[in-house]
């Protein structure tokens, strides 16, 4: 969910020189000049000897093109019979012709499957919104270092490089052909995205999600670089490729969750306490869950659709619905004070969580679960596996305890134990970094969390929650 803000040259045939005339005996020199009444007027195969005792079928003189050859057996009458060979010579020889047969018939027995069958690559899909496409995985962790400071933040930006002493950032290292760079762009399906944690397993990971998608656009329509249906561009995949996994993630932005947060950020920013939750924000969202609900089980039953169609090869693909991990801890767990709220606060230009305590439980305590318990339904009702991630990013939350920013001798890529795990908002509060459309979601470290959940679920397949990036038992 968007967050606050050939031509081939044929080899000439190798032709052997014909042999002179007045080489070949007279009575195939009859047969060559010679033709019954009844062959006059047809087009004339004949048979000519070989230099090496054997004999060669010309083609007809009217069949223009490349020239071909083939040896035939040497006709009886032109050489002398072979002595006859001992009886047990000839027995040891049809004995050995009958082993060579068998030998023949076993290989052919053992012959693989086809090869297009044997060419498909297994591959695993992953389909829906930004919590699956990879979005803010541009970024290792949060940093309190400005662009101009540190080129690559604290080592936290992995678009950032060096070339001539000077700083450069391209998303694109990152984004590939998915960073925003226009009207109508931004998926955003990142090299840390989700989906591909399943190369462990041995799968090769096909990333169609995006960024901003509803339920619409893995139905039936385009939207943003991808120019059909993700459903559409599922039948494609399966159209050449095994697909063993299809593993979705959507429901948020028909929630519209981000216009949400964005509207709780205002308030804070404002300054006049008022929240989402004392406003009714919450109320009006839990009532969209049902409508929601449906549109989710028709996302669902449309990719049912397109496999059933695709091949008999998908019988035993798996299909996995996923939830969203709450971005944010309890009020509790934050690690700034609330203060008095407005653009000068901690939580607004450090923490980059413009929020009242009363939204951040109200995100973590109601809204989170809720979604979460809305999606389990729909993959009961419709027979998908159900992967919870609510906990997923635990302890590693935006502006949550125990967890740091880089600074500007820090190296963030190997600090993934203690740095956030969430992209921290940026709109009217700290200084800018990458795209507003990052914030709130898993960063690098949260994306590679919410791999290791996906693969440990596709490893023992069942209902199974996740915790900080790690597995988890239900109790």
């Amino acid at each position: 969910m968007e967050s606050m803000a050939s031509s081939v040259t044929a080899e000439p045939p190798m032709v052997l020189p014909r042999p002179r005339a007045d080489s070949w005996p007279s009575s195939v020199r009859s047969r060559m000049y010679s033709r019954s009444p009844e062959h006059r007027g047809q087009a004339h195969v004949s048979v000519l000897p070989h230099p090496e005792g054997r004999l060669r079928r010309r083609l007809p003189r009217t069949v223009k093109g490349t020239a071909v050859s083939a040896t035939v057996p040497q006709h009886p009458r032109s050489v002398p019979a072979a002595p006859r060979r001992p009886r047990h010579v000839r027995r040891a020889g049809r004995a050995g012709r009958v082993l060579a047969i068998l030998a023949l018939t076993a290989t052919a027995l053992a012959v693989p499957a086809p090869a297009q069958a044997q060419a498909a690559e297994q591959v695993a899909v992953s389909l829906g919104d930004s919590f699956i496409s990879g979005e803010a995985g541009r970024w290792w962790g949060n940093s309190t270092v400005s662009a101009a400071a540190g080129c690559t933040r604290g080592g936290t930006d992995r678009a950032a490089y060096r070339k001539l002493l000077i700083c450069y950032y391209d998303p694109r290292r990152v984004y590939d052909g998915t960073a925003v760079h226009g009207e109508g762009t931004g998926c955003h399906r990142s090299d840390v995205a989700e989906i591909t944690g399943l190369g462990q397993a041995g799968l090769t990971p096909v990333n169609l999600a995006c960024s901003g998608a509803e339920t619409q656009h893995v139905i039936d329509e385009a939207f943003k670089e991808n120019t059909a249906s993700q459903a559409e561009l599922l039948a494609q995949v399966a159209a050449t490729q095994l697909v063993k996994v299809v593993v979705l993630s959507i429901g948020g932005n028909d929630l519209n969750l981000s216009g949400m947060l964005r509207r709780c950020a205002a308030m804070y920013m404002a300054g006049d306490r008022r929240s989402c939750a004392s406003t009714g924000e919450g109320d009006r969202f839990l009532a969209a869950l049902p409508a929601v609900e449906q549109q989710v089980t028709l996302a669902v039953q449309k990719i049912r659709r397109v496999m059933s169609q695709a091949s008999a090869h998908f019988a035993g693909y798996r299909l996995i619905l996923q939830s969203y991990p709450s971005p944010v801890p309890s009020s509790a767990r934050v690690r700034y004070g609330e203060g008095g709220g407005g653009k000068a606060t901690k939580r607004t230009l450090v923490g980059g969580c413009p929020l009242w305590d009363a939204d951040f439980d109200l995100m973590h305590d109601t809204l989170a679960p809720a979604i979460d318990a809305m999606l389990r339904r729909v993959a009961t009702a419709t027979g998908a596996e159900f992967l919870s991630m609510l906990s997923a990013v635990e302890g590693h939350a935006l502006c949550e305890q125990g967890t740091s920013q880089a600074g500007p001798l820090d190296d963030a890529a190997g600090l993934g134990d203690t740095m956030e795990w969430v992209r921290y908002g940026t709109a009217g509060a700290k200084i800018s970094q990458g795209h507003q459309q990052e914030a709130m979601h898993p960063n690098a470290f949260g994306q590679q969390a919410l791999g290791r959940c996906l693969l440990a679920l596709y490893r023992d397949p069942g209902t199974q929650p996740c915790n900080a990036g790690m597995p988890r038992s239900q109790t």
